[in-house]
């Protein structure tokens, strides 16, 4: 042993503490140190003081017997691990373990019994002492696992907060009403964050006799989308209203250079590639023309004869690229009962279906002609299509699709 054993031995017979004494010299394991009472009452005392590692009490002896002083020493807190065997010239012993006892030895006993129950107990003793240790640690790691979880989940309370207010904000940006329903004689918006705020975005203004309207799609997901987002509804603002309008790819080098010189963009290796995808329409409703300009992002006409029209964009982002050639103007002419379907690449690229593969744009293509053949209900046949898609899979992308009839 690292130290010595503490026994206290409680018994009124000197005898019987010299008989003990005696045999524990004789213990090849354990090296004791003996405390010596002679009744329960200063036994209690000398266990309160010393806390010694283990307690031989006698049950028959004066002031106070072994039953009432286990009892009380069971009682406290402080010294209620300590082990007690109580001896007696009796088999009546009951009361002793009701009084919280852990082993019994019979007097007369030998030096071997003596030393066997000895071990047994303070080996014991040992093992519940490190078992104590280990709850104790295993509840201050729990207690620390709750109060970290605790902390995230503060945390993510904030954020959901913050990402809440942001799309509050967001929606503030939208179109109004008015401007479309002056714009379309029918539309509708599906709009599905991954977040609850997404960089996908859809805008729209009236200016010099025209409509132009939009839809983006930023670089990122959450409130880092949702700023580009605002950021490139801002300028399509300014750049409406105070630049002279000459085309629509005009329009989107413009918007290009401002996001270029915003994001400090120089074109360096390594350099962060942040932007936008866009599809931007410039509509006269006088002589019914419609411009088109896109980074990356077409647009499909639905005529009337139910043929589909692709609108495509050219190769390139609004942001920094390899070559920032000037972005290509297309136009066409609309009739009374076409319809323009704008939208960014998260419903194609969407895994689902029962193999888990993408919806791909063929697929995307052959919904829309359905969709047009029912206008009542096209906004549903998207959404419907979708969430039957998905079912079982994660939405990997912010999704946004705007049909449009003019």
């Amino acid at each position: 042993m690292d130290k010595k054993v503490t026994i206290l031995i409680v018994d009124d017979s000197p005898t019987i503490h010299a008989a003990i004494a005696s045999m524990l010299k004789n213990d090849p394991l354990l090296d004791f140190n003996i405390l010596k009472s002679t009744n329960g009452a200063e036994g209690c005392k000398i266990a309160f003081k010393d806390h010694p590692d283990i307690i031989l009490m006698d049950i028959e002896m004066p002031v106070m017997d072994g039953v009432k002083a286990t009892r009380k020493i069971k009682s406290n807190n402080k010294i209620n691990d300590i082990p007690i065997i109580v001896m007696s010239t009796s088999y009546i012993i009951e009361d002793a373990f009701d009084a919280g006892a852990n082993d019994f030895i019979m007097k007369p006993f030998s030096e071997f019994e003596l030393l066997l129950r000895l071990n047994i107990n303070i080996k014991l003793a040992q093992k519940t002492k490190v078992l104590a240790k280990q709850n104790i640690l295993l509840l201050e790691q729990k207690l620390e696992t709750e109060r970290q979880n605790n902390i995230i989940a503060r945390q993510q309370k904030d954020l959901f907060d913050d990402m809440e207010y942001a799309s509050h904000i967001q929606d503030a940006i939208k179109p109004s009403k008015e401007i479309l329903n002056e714009l379309s004689k029918d539309y509708f918006i599906i709009n599905r964050p991954k977040n609850i705020v997404g960089g996908d975005f859809f805008w729209a203004s009236k200016a010099n006799g025209k409509y132009y309207f939009v839809v983006g799609d930023c670089t990122g997901h959450g409130i880092a989308g949702a700023l580009m987002s605002m950021i490139g509804s801002a300028f399509l603002n300014e750049i409406i209203n105070n630049v002279p309008y000459q085309s629509a790819g005009h329009i989107l080098d413009e918007l290009r250079k401002r996001i270029i010189d915003l994001l400090n963009q120089k074109g360096t290796l390594g350099e962060t590639n942040n932007g936008m995808d866009i599809a931007l329409c410039v509509f006269c409703p006088e002589n019914r023309k419609l411009e088109f300009a896109g980074a990356y992002n077409p647009v499909y006409i639905v005529r009337e004869n139910k043929s589909l029209e692709i609108l495509k964009a050219d190769r390139m982002p609004i942001g920094i690229y390899v070559k920032n050639n000037p972005f290509t103007t297309k136009e066409t002419f609309l009739g009374e009962n076409d319809s323009i379907y704008m939208f960014t690449d998260g419903y194609p690229d969407q895994f689902g279906g029962p193999y888990g593969n993408k919806f791909r744009y063929k697929k995307f293509r052959e919904l829309i002609l359905t969709c047009s053949s029912n206008k009542t209900h096209h906004k549903k046949i998207i959404e419907d299509n979708f969430n039957d898609w998905v079912k079982g899979y994660e939405q990997i992308d912010d999704i946004l699709v705007v049909g449009l009839q003019l």
